[in-house]
């Protein structure tokens, strides 16, 4: 994946948020200009057959869901923190995706993974190591791990082995491209339905993330993580849209243009009406 350069935010996250919902256009321009491409650099991962007109096109689907009676599906999702409104949104965009996915564009030169044999495979597996396979299953090419977890090619490797013989096709791939996409969006969805009464708070992952945490807290909820694939799922999830978030270039504004009048129909001509109105006020 190409690095570029970051770029300086006019909007914070929470003003971003309550811009959209209230239907302010240059709420929505921050929010299309910093969630577009984390979006359908996913979307390009899980589902790599897709034309980038149909990529295009689910991502619009998703706002309309998002703004749907009121911008309903939006107010749910978390507002706390941008890490975990990704990845809210991105299990919006998957959700979706779902219903257009077709086993027949799953690769058929072996079984794709069941939600039980995941389960199985990592019985008794470090923490680390099912994190790397989820990864590698998810469609991500060795490079992209390494970058994610910021890990030796040795150590990718190494957590590769269980998986060499069974998932033989999917290793050594050097593009981002999920070769089992409805299979795995069924997985992944599982794995999010699975959330039980002594699961962490979602907090708890993005205080290990940024090392905010004490060793009397981490231990017992990495200790959880290993056996619970829905919290797995959360944490490999927030490591995902953290390195995106942090790797990925806003688009600019004329690469927005489209999604823009699409979520906001009409609102430019007004703003340029008022435009010209204050001239000829003046």
């Amino acid at each position: 994946m190409e690095k570029k350069p970051a770029s300086v935010q006019h909007f914070t996250f929470h003003r971003i948020l309550t811009g959209c919902e209230r239907g302010d256009r240059n709420a929505w321009q921050a929010f299309l200009s910093g969630y577009t491409p984390i979006i359908l650099n996913l979307i390009s991962t899980y589902f790599p057959k897709w034309s980038g007109e149909t990529k295009m096109g689910h991502w619009q689907d998703t706002l309309d869901r998002l703004k749907a009676n009121d911008c309903e599906r939006l107010r749910a999702l978390d507002h706390q923190a941008e890490r975990e409104f990704l990845i809210d949104l991105r299990s919006v965009s998957f959700e979706l995706a779902a219903a257009k996915l077709d086993r027949a564009d799953d690769v058929s030169a072996s079984s794709p993974p069941t939600f039980e044999a995941i389960v199985a495979l990592f019985n008794n597996l470090p923490l680390s190591h099912q994190e790397i396979i989820i990864l590698k299953l998810s469609g991500y090419s060795d490079p992209t791990i390494e970058q994610m977890l910021l890990l030796p090619s040795s150590a990718i490797q190494k957590a590769l082995l269980p998986i060499a013989a069974h998932y033989a096709v999917a290793l050594g791939r050097s593009v981002d491209a999920c070769l089992w996409p409805a299979a795995w969006q069924e997985i992944l969805a599982e794995a999010r339905k699975a959330r039980k009464p002594e699961c962490p708070q979602p907090r708890i992952f993005v205080r290990i993330l940024e090392g905010h945490i004490s060793w009397y807290e981490k231990t017992p909820a990495e200790e959880h993580m290993a056996r619970c694939l829905h919290c797995l799922e959360y944490w490999v999830a927030l490591r995902e849209v953290n390195f995106l978030r942090r790797e990925l270039q806003p688009h600019s504004p004329i690469e927005i243009e489209t999604l823009l009048g699409h979520v906001c129909p009409g609102a430019l001509a007004v703003t340029e009406r008022s435009w010209v109105q204050r001239i000829f006020s003046r």
